[in-house]
């Protein structure tokens, strides 16, 4: 069942001023109320009281435009279509509910496998070893190699037939099932939705009691001599025993996850249209979480890019801000030299002290200034010359 139609704000806007809320609502299998939250959480406006109204008396009332909004533009609304909806009899649709058997059919389990298959051909093969066993459990499982079933020797039969029942039902409805070796998993997906898959067992435990061959090798270790030597170790008995149940359970998803298992009334292979129908919702609200989760990143994601466009910008005239007074200062200490200058002049005149070599370093002075002086494009030739290298030390 892939997910085929995208509700966006442009097309629930239109929904909702070609029809009531009280009719379009049922078409995603929600209440009036829920799809006001919708459309005002989304900006998108609601015919006023009294429209309908007007539209049943022929009149044309005004019809606001969509407002923009940026962060929502890219992004699907959270709503799916209900499936038990049905625009030719919507009053007929609103009481009727689909069932799980209803909208994948009754799932038969084969007592014997077969035709299995390949994921649970490979699985019978590996976990049907008699050795390589130490899950301290008594669960068989390889889940990075083969389909994850994490199950005791004597429930393995039932878990691969329930198992091979499920797989082909999945790929009927569209779902793919595949192992992931690196990340030690069973998927399922449909779309860019994968979703953990385990059946696995339910084990009871019960307090150990130190059976006599347990205490007599305890009494032996503390009678020998080199019992604290190389290969004197303590015989450690196990703190508890694990029985099997038989009880099996499959597990889809992690946070939200779902769980189908034996019941006192119905085993698990009569409980499998359920587990496909439920991994169905499961995968569309998954997918609904991951639209909300990609319309919040995008929206933070456009409020970091104005921010950081806002903090370019405040630096930049920062900057700006820093030169001009530099430059001004500049200025400042240019005129001030100059004010100077024309000062010692002045009073070397009027003393008869105006001599050749004042004169050269007045006309040295000046040029400083100048210099120094941001509006008088002048460069100095000792000053403004890259720092000489050193010879460094002597040897």
């Amino acid at each position: 069942m892939e997910h085929v139609d995208k509700i966006t704000r442009q097309s629930l806007y239109e929904e909702v001023w070609a029809d009531p809320v009280s009719k379009v609502a049922p078409r995603y299998g929600i209440s009036g109320v829920a799809l006001g939250k919708v459309c005002r959480k989304y900006k998108i406006p609601l015919p006023p009281r009294g429209y309908w109204a007007k539209v049943k008396a022929e009149h044309s009332p005004a019809k606001p435009p969509l407002p923009a909004a940026k962060k929502f533009d890219h992004c699907s609304l959270p709503l799916s279509r209900s499936p038990t909806h049905n625009p030719d009899n919507p009053d007929k649709a609103q009481k009727s509910t689909l069932t799980a058997k209803d909208r994948v059919g009754f799932i038969d389990v084969a007592e014997e496998l077969q035709s299995p298959h390949p994921l649970i051909q490979a699985a019978s093969q590996r976990l049907r070893r008699k050795t390589g066993w130490d899950n301290y459990k008594g669960l068989r499982s390889a889940p990075a190699e083969v389909f994850h079933f994490a199950v005791t020797h004597g429930a393995l039969d039932r878990a691969l037939s329930i198992g091979d029942a499920l797989i082909k039902a999945f790929e009927r409805q569209g779902i793919k099932v595949w192992v992931d070796a690196e990340k030690n998993l069973t998927f399922i997906g449909l779309g860019e939705t994968a979703l953990a898959l385990t059946i696995s067992e339910h084990v009871t435990r019960t307090k150990h009691e130190i059976t006599a061959a347990e205490q007599k090798a305890i009494d032996r270790w503390r009678r020998s001599p080199h019992r604290w030597g190389i290969g004197g170790g303590y015989p450690s008995p196990p703190d508890y025993d694990y029985h099997p149940t038989g009880k099996l359970t499959i597990s889809i998803g992690a946070y939200p996850s779902r769980n189908w298992g034996d019941t006192p009334k119905t085993s698990l292979e009569k409980r499998l249209h359920q587990v496909v129908a439920g991994a169905l919702d499961l995968i569309e609200e998954y997918r609904i979480q991951a639209e909300k989760r990609k319309c919040r990143r995008m929206a933070w994601q456009e409020a970091k890019d104005q921010y950081d466009r806002r903090m370019a910008l405040k630096k930049h005239e920062q900057a700006q801000l820093e030169r001009l007074k530099l430059k001004a200062s500049q200025w400042q200490e240019a005129q001030r030299l100059r004010q100077y200058i024309e000062a010692v002049e002045h009073s070397a005149a009027r003393d008869g002290q105006l001599n050749e070599e004042l004169t050269d370093w007045l006309s040295w002075a000046r040029i400083k200034a100048d210099c120094i002086d941001p509006l008088i494009a002048v460069s100095d030739i000792i000053l403004d010359s890259p720092e000489p290298k050193s010879p460094g030390p002597y040897y």
